[in-house]
């Protein structure tokens, strides 16, 4: 398969008012994003609610999608689970629904060690047809690769690339440095983080990995164009305006201030599967109101362009 490209959109996965997927409206998703410029979409990540879905629900996310991408962008498809029978059930399903490549978190209920996630990468990847992206996040997993753990998992066979992230801006571009220093040669190094995964493409990534694309694809691939180009300056004005809804999204839950953008955007995504809980009145008013300024700032920046043109 092609690699994923400069930005990959997380979709949410839409739920109707019994809480049932709504297809149609994921089919939405996508092809938004898709038309946005997103040079990849992804399904059942953490703002994809993949924990809380049961396996025909995300076989049929994965058909859903693998549908209305059409074969014009690449669908990467979250298979995290608990026990490796699981995950294993869940490549399948992904692989025959249409998934061009995996996405595999360390998901445990006990953090687990090096080894452990050596061997889930190996298991998944000696069983699966389709290349492999190794997951970093330990905020829900608990499980923080190194540098070295992350080489070594993804010099295994089969695996296409990693999502990789670091705690802040420097902290990005040392450790996008460090891995691609070692990356075995075709993998796809890509960081994740709705305003620190850009700063992984600015030091020579390959992809950066949003939740907020999902539902606001437009202003991300604006700034995945300038970092892919790596224009630092033009990428980091664009940013800034990002900068204070992502970290109100930070702040308030991430994927449930995703569902709420989105919802204010008037995307009917539903809200997301209890136990969760929507954000309170008051920080949707201020999502909201960070909202309008990002969006009156990039509206006003394409009507800037096309009267130059």
């Amino acid at each position: 398969m092609s690699l994923l490209g400069p930005l990959v959109a997380y979709v949410p996965t839409p739920r109707s008012a019994d809480g049932a997927l709504a297809p149609d409206v994921l089919g939405q998703l996508v092809e938004r994003v898709v038309a946005a410029g997103a040079s990849g979409v992804c399904v059942l990540g953490s703002v994809g609610s993949f924990a809380y879905l049961e396996p025909a629900t995300r076989r049929a996310v994965v058909a859903a999608a693998v549908e209305a991408a059409a074969g014009r962008v690449p669908v990467l498809a979250g298979v995290g689970a608990l026990a490796t029978r699981e995950v294993l059930s869940l490549a399948r399903d992904a692989q025959d629904a249409g998934a061009d490549a995996l996405l595999l978190p360390t998901t445990a209920y006990l953090p687990l060690t090096d080894d452990e996630v050596l061997g889930l990468v190996r298991d998944v990847t000696e069983t699966a047809d389709r290349p492999v992206w190794i997951y970093h996040n330990p905020v829900t997993t608990r499980y923080d690769f190194s540098v070295e753990a992350l080489l070594r998992a993804a010099a295994l066979p089969g695996v296409g690339g990693v999502k990789d992230r670091a705690p802040d801006a420097d902290a990005v571009r040392t450790r996008a440095a460090a891995v691609l220093a070692g990356a075995p040669a075709g993998l796809e190094v890509g960081y994740s983080g709705d305003l620190l995964g850009v700063h992984g493409l600015l030091a020579g990534a390959r992809s950066w990995h949003s939740a907020l694309a999902g539902v606001l694809p437009g202003p991300y691939a604006a700034v995945a164009r300038l970092a892919a180009q790596r224009d630092e300056a033009g990428t980091l004005a664009l940013l800034a305006h990002l900068a204070p809804l992502v970290e109100l999204v930070m702040r308030s839950g991430g994927p449930r201030a995703v569902h709420a953008v989105g919802q204010l955007l008037g995307l009917p995504v539903g809200d997301v599967p209890a136990p969760l809980r929507m954000p309170a009145p008051e920080v949707r008013a201020e999502l909201e109101g960070a909202l309008a300024l990002v969006l009156d700032r990039f509206a006003a920046m394409d009507a800037d362009a096309a009267s130059s043109r």
